[in-house]
């Protein structure tokens, strides 16, 4: 009895009135936020969102961002269900979060707002920018422009008929200009690569006569630098080392100096010969004519049809180009130089073969047209060098710097002179004659 005393106590202790019941469940329903509808997709009406960051506005407030997981539509939550609120609220002085900032930047108006000064150096920082980057764009089109009419200055080169060694010649210093960051399309630019690059006085002017020919296809009017060509005395080595230097070498540069020697040809005329110029029979070459010259028929002696005979006949022309001749020969002159302890070997290139046979010749037989079409000139001024030539080198001679060889029978006269020997006189029946060192 005395436990359900008890018990009944307890469940009247907390028994609540009806009436204040109802009036604390209306009062917490009143401390409640309304309740907001349901939010759907503007695009296909589908409930299904997901939560797609915030979007901070200029004033600072933030707004819900949405993704629609069933048409992949995204969009704002609407400005009257937008929430305000700052990322980085001021609130009094140095607090303890004050150097922390937001991933998303500081978006109070105070502190994000920037003085005019400030404004006006970021929009002259950014306006630089955009000029470097559209200054470079230009330029990169203007020099894909200048490698394109390069090639349309080639093709008209060609169609006017000039000779593919012309049209080498301009490629490779044009395109030698460009690699090295000259502006072609600037007059101005040129002359100023002209005068501090470090080449001959003739070279220098023929590149102007490049670049003459280069503006007038541009309409771009230019004045050309002077520049006078300098008259060099090529250098002329003796036979004996010229002789040194052949026999040195390997076997298919050994025959390509030896033609170099006998014919007086240019190199580039050597490197086109084929087997089918080469007449065995009658021991000649038909050279074709290059950079100018006359093609012409030349004769070689029989040591050298012998070279020619015991090269290998797997191509069409005997010979590589002239640059890798040019190369290989750099290589191996420079080898024999040393080995031979001739410093004077190392003056020694293709053409200077050319000058010393034209300065023979002459010297032989002082008949300055017979040279001239021996050597393919159109100009008789390219061969009267070897006129001055000939008189400094055998007006000066010394005793003993000849080889004197006397005949009495008519095949040793021919002998000699097939050989290069000079006839000098004759006494007593015998023929005398002579041949430089």
């Amino acid at each position: 009895m005395a436990e359900a005393g008890a018990e009944e106590k307890i469940c009247s202790s907390e028994r609540v009135e009806p009436d204040s019941f109802i009036e604390s469940v209306h009062d917490f329903s009143q401390n409640q936020p309304p309740k907001q509808s349901q939010l759907k997709c503007p695009q296909c009406g589908s409930d299904r969102l997901y939560k797609d960051g915030l979007r901070y506005l200029g004033d600072g407030n933030s707004v819900q961002r949405w993704l629609c997981r069933n048409c992949g539509y995204r969009f704002t939550e609407p400005k009257n269900q937008a929430r305000t609120g700052w990322k980085n609220p001021p609130s009094g002085l140095n607090p303890p979060s004050a150097s922390y900032y937001s991933c998303q930047g500081n978006n109070d108006p105070e502190r994000r707002e920037p003085t005019a000064r400030k404004a006006a150096l970021t929009l002259a920082t950014v306006e630089k920018q955009n000029e470097k980057r559209a200054a470079g764009a230009t330029k990169h089109t203007a020099q894909q422009d200048v490698k394109g009419k390069i090639i349309e200055l080639l093709w008209k080169l060609e169609r006017d008929g000039r000779k593919q060694g012309t049209i080498a010649n301009y490629r490779k210093n044009l395109m030698k200009m460009f690699r090295q960051g000259v502006n072609l399309l600037e007059p101005e630019d040129c002359k100023d690569w002209l005068a501090k690059t470090e080449l001959a006085a003739t070279t220098k002017r023929n590149i102007a006569t490049i670049l003459d020919k280069w503006f007038e296809y541009l309409s771009i009017a230019w004045i050309r630098p002077t520049y006078c060509g300098e008259s060099d005395i090529p250098f002329i080595p003796t036979e004996q080392e010229l002789d040194s230097l052949i026999s040195a070498v390997g076997k298919k540069m050994t025959c390509y100096l030896q033609l170099l020697k006998e014919t007086g040809a240019r190199c580039g005329e050597i490197s086109n010969l084929k087997w089918t110029d080469i007449d065995f029979e009658q021991k000649t070459i038909r050279v074709k004519g290059e950079k100018g010259s006359y093609s012409r028929m030349l004769p070689i002696s029989q040591k050298t049809v012998e070279m020619l005979k015991n090269l290998p006949k797997n191509r069409e022309q005997i010979f590589a180009n002239a640059n890798a001749m040019r190369t290989c020969f750099y290589i191996q002159r420079k080898k024999v130089a040393r080995k031979l302890g001739n410093p004077r070997l190392m003056q020694i290139t293709f053409h200077t073969f050319r000058h010393w046979k034209g300065t023979m010749l002459y010297h032989q037989t002082k008949d300055i047209y017979y040279v001239k079409e021996y050597l393919g000139h159109k100009d008789l001024k390219s061969t009267q060098v070897y006129i001055h030539i000939e008189r400094a080198l055998f007006r000066t001679m010394e005793p003993g710097e000849y080889h004197v060889k006397v005949a009495t029978e008519k095949e040793e006269i021919v002998s000699l002179l097939e050989e290069g020997f000079e006839f000098v006189m004759e006494k007593e029946r015998l023929a005398y004659f002579r041949k430089r060192k």
